[in-house]
């Protein structure tokens, strides 16, 4: 007795996961490739690199508080804001003013009252300051900071 044909259905359900799984794969390897070779600052990187935010220096760096306007021990911050706004504007700040505030980076925070009161973008400042007077480079300060200050996902 010759088999009976397979359902028709069947071989569409076998196709449809066939292609199902070859989409996501074909996405993910692209997402992975993006991610290579994405600067450290992409959202891409910050995606998939759980320590750390991306940091995305502005056009027109923003100016800066002056530093005896704001209060002790928050004056130190806006000091070093006003005083290495290069480095500041290459680190990510971790407060949640990233998503709260559109913060680009750790620069942001100093350009108005929004870091006078904040122990978070404070200690980022300082940090950065104490680890650029140790001669670490610019790379490898962001990674210090995004692996001390982030928060764990």
């Amino acid at each position: 007795m010759p088999s009976a044909p397979r359902p028709r259905h069947r071989l569409q359900h076998r196709r449809w996961l066939r292609d199902v799984v070859l989409t996501l794969f074909v996405l993910g390897s692209l997402l992975a490739g993006w991610h290579w070779l994405s600067p450290a600052s992409s959202p891409v990187h910050y995606l998939l690199t759980p320590e750390a935010l991306p940091a995305i220096p502005r056009e027109h760096r923003p100016a800066t508080l002056d530093p005896a306007l704001i209060p002790p021990p928050w004056d130190e911050g806006y000091r070093i804001a006003r005083e290495r706004p290069a480095l500041l504007e290459r680190l990510a700040c971790y407060c949640g003013c990233y998503w709260s505030q559109g913060h680009q980076n750790a620069l942001d925070c100093f350009r108005d009252r929004h870091a006078e009161g904040c122990q978070l973008c404070l200690r980022i400042a300082q940090r950065a300051e104490q680890l650029d007077r140790a001669g670490y480079s610019l790379e490898e300060i962001k990674r210090l900071t995004d692996r001390e200050f982030s928060p764990p996902r």
